[in-house]
């Protein structure tokens, strides 16, 4: 068997490698074709999606450029209207410290009443110390003037009393 073998191996070898270069020749021309017409469809698809990739980009950056002018509008009106804002607190920060100015000078002028006022409230409270005391002296001497009317009555009682009944101007 084995001379057999060597014998049909080396035509089966050459069967399949002349089967194999048949199928290259006969089937390499169409896969040839098919590859061609592979490649010249790439080709076209991708020119298409190029081109709609252009028309795409042009149309994304149209409507950046739109909404870029459009956020720009509302930055700048933002920006005016901050201005006079700015502005107007500005104006109502003067008018403020034109007001604490006033308020200032009023405070200055209600503390110097003050202190006239105190300095009449304390020069009145040392008339009232020096009243108080002639007032009190003057109570003492109505007091002394009591007592001795008192010890007079008295006397004047004893007198009475010590006189005989009957006595002239005691009726």
């Amino acid at each position: 068997m084995v001379p057999t073998l060597t014998a049909v191996t080396p035509i089966v070898v050459a069967l399949g490698a002349g089967v194999w270069a048949l199928l290259k020749w006969g089937f390499g021309g169409v896969i040839h074709l098919v590859n061609a017409r592979f490649d010249d469809q790439n080709r076209h698809i991708h020119a298409r999606f190029d081109a709609q990739d252009r028309h795409i980009d042009a149309r994304f950056d149209d409507q950046n450029r739109h909404i870029d002018a459009r956020f720009d509008a509302v930055d700048q009106r933002f920006d005016d209207q901050n201005d006079k804002i700015d502005a107007r607190f500005e104006t109502v920060d003067a008018r403020f410290e034109a007001v604490n100015t006033r308020f200032d000078a009023v405070d200055q002028r209600f503390e110097e009443q003050n202190v006239r006022i105190n300095d009449r409230f304390d020069a009145m409270d040392h008339r009232f110390a020096g009243l108080d005391k002639r007032v009190d002296g003057i109570d003492g001497r109505i007091d002394e003037m009591r007592r001795d009317l008192r010890a007079i009555v008295n006397r004047v009682d004893a007198l009475v009393g010590s006189a005989p009944s009957g006595a002239p101007g005691l009726a």
